[in-house]
Parts: C-alpha cells; structure tokens; sequence
C-alpha cells in the first residue's frame, strides 16, 4: 500500500494507501540488490506468514475506522493512525482499513512483521517484511507476487503496524477466516500449555 503525504488530522497523521506495482526483481538487481536464493512469493504464502504476525482488524462501524485508531493511537506517544486503500493488503487488510503504526527501533524488525515506510516518491508503503538483505529489508504486499522495488531501510523505515480497524460490512473471504481461527486456536493451545 503506497500514500500520499497528507496534512495532520486531529492529532493522528493520516495518509491513504494505493497498490504498488513494480519489477522488483529487475530494479533490486539494477540497484546492485539480489535475492538471497530463488524465493518465490504467493499471495497465499505471504498470507500464512502475515496471519501469524500481524494484528487482525478489529471490526467497528462503518465510517468510525480512523476514530478507532486515531482514539487507539492517543495512548501512545510513539504511535499515530492511518487509513489505507487498495488491494496489495488484500485479504486482510482491504481499502479503508486504519491502521496504527507505533514508531520504534529499527534494530526491532523481524520476517513477517507488518510495518510502514516511507518510499523515494514520499508514499508511506505498509507491507510485511520477508527478508533481511545486505542493505535493508525486502517488503511485500500480502496479495503481491512480486516484493517491493525498494528495501525498508533506517532512514526510510517509520514504524510496525500494531493495530487495524476495518468496517464491520467489510467482507472477509472465509479462508481469511479460516486462517485467522487456526491462528487463535495455536495461540490458545500455546497459552494454555504455558499455564501448565
């Protein structure tokens, strides 16, 4: 998801999001990047990962996502909320879902991590990490086969997306479902084993 820079609403800085496209491969390689081995990305790959790591939308009225996180982002000074749109989060993070980034160390980022950054054309991009590389971290849209032109790196790099809110009309695909319950069940059953 890429955005424009938009001015501050309220106390949240809000941006919206449009799909990137690019061949990533072929401007990795021309940059003087490459791939570490022949790793090859799927939409439904990149959403095994992404379930696993990233925060699951909470559902609110239609029209109050950004009210949710923005309310979400105030009780932290670290953190501020934005509203997304198009299909490179897609399924799980679809057009108008807010999100709430929490600015931290970039020492902290991990593979599967959701995060945003801020690409050379100035769009903050939020996508899921896949891969550290020489020079920073390769990224991916969920519903991308090919990752990211540009790496996440310290001087582009803003912050992990730590919550989302979607509109409780917001169709979720039942596979979507299906994995997000097997994600509850294995965090349940972890959980019950460590109270043993």
């Amino acid at each position: 998801m890429n955005s424009p820079v938009l001015p501050n609403h309220s106390s949240a800085r809000t941006a919206i999001f449009s799909k990137s496209r690019a061949l990533a491969a072929l401007a990795l390689a021309v940059a003087g990047f490459g791939f570490s081995g022949c790793t090859t990305y799927t939409p439904a790959g990149n959403m095994e990962m992404f379930v696993r790591t990233a925060p699951v939308p909470a559902l609110v009225p239609h029209g109050k996502e950004l009210a949710a996180a923005e309310a979400h982002a105030a009780k932290d000074a670290n953190s501020f909320a934005l509203v997304g749109s198009g299909k490179s989060m897609e399924p799980m993070y679809v057009s108008g879902t807010a999100i709430v980034v929490h600015e931290q160390a970039y020492t902290t980022l991990r593979t599967g991590m959701p995060v945003v950054y801020r690409n050379s054309r100035g769009f903050y991009v939020a996508h899921m990490l896949v891969e550290e590389m020489r020079d920073g971290w390769l990224a991916i849209g969920v519903n991308n086969a090919e990752p990211d032109q540009e790496l996440v790196t310290r001087n582009n790099f803003v912050g992990v997306i730590q919550a989302a809110y979607a509109a409780s009309d917001t169709p979720f695909r039942a596979d979507v479902a299906a994995r997000v319950a097997l994600k509850d069940g294995i965090d349940r059953s972890a959980k019950m084993a460590l109270l043993r």
